[in-house]
């Protein structure tokens, strides 16, 4: 488990990224939300995400 500093700025990064793809027209999947969150709360790596969400494209 990762402390309440590092979910914090992975949140902030990761909602910026998706605040910024919204104002771009995309569509963020539930998918893609949930596995945020897993990385979020330190569930899964950076490494694991990307992973994810390229197997999903």
């Amino acid at each position: 488990m990762i402390n309440k500093a590092e979910q914090e700025y992975r949140r902030k990064i990761i909602e910026y990224g998706i605040a910024s793809c919204e104002l771009e027209g995309c569509i963020i999947s539930d998918e893609y939300r949930r596995l945020s969150e897993r990385y979020i709360k330190g569930e899964i790596t950076l490494e694991e995400l990307g992973n994810q969400v390229r197997k999903n494209l």
